[in-house]
């Protein structure tokens, strides 16, 4: 697994328009966890796991410092920030081989797999910088 940018595809009409209704349906939702299942956490750090089944989501959550996102499986997620955020829908694409990616602090989103297959990542939270 190494270090790469992210390769986002474009979006059909049919993908633009199942993500935005997905943050009409989930428009003024709170805040919650950045993922699944709190591994680990220390003064520096916060580790946690996320699995997606397809079609599953997260919670609307903020990157308040910096992540690391190291991710093993998967074929599509997309991030879909609030509606009024000033940003637009996206949809990544994992390689087949997995990949690190750095994220930097300030993105508000859900994370939503719109592939067909599982999406797992290890997310390290870096508390200090």
């Amino acid at each position: 697994m190494r270090h790469t940018e992210p390769e986002y595809i474009e979006l059909t009409p049919e993908m633009r328009d199942r993500l935005e209704r997905f943050r009409e349906d989930h428009d003024g939702e709170r805040l919650g966890d950045v993922a699944t299942t709190l591994l680990y956490e220390d003064d520096g750090v916060r580790v946690w796991e996320m699995n997606l089944e397809p079609g599953e989501h997260t919670d609307l959550h903020h990157h308040a410092v910096d992540y690391l996102l190291v991710i093993d499986s998967g074929d599509l997620v997309a991030g879909i920030p609030p509606k009024g955020s000033g940003v637009d829908p996206f949809v990544g694409k994992i390689p087949a081989a997995g990949n690190t990616v750095r994220v930097p602090a300030g993105g508000t989103e859900w994370a939503l797999n719109v592939g067909d297959e599982t999406y797992h990542e290890i997310l390290i939270e870096l508390k200090q910088p």
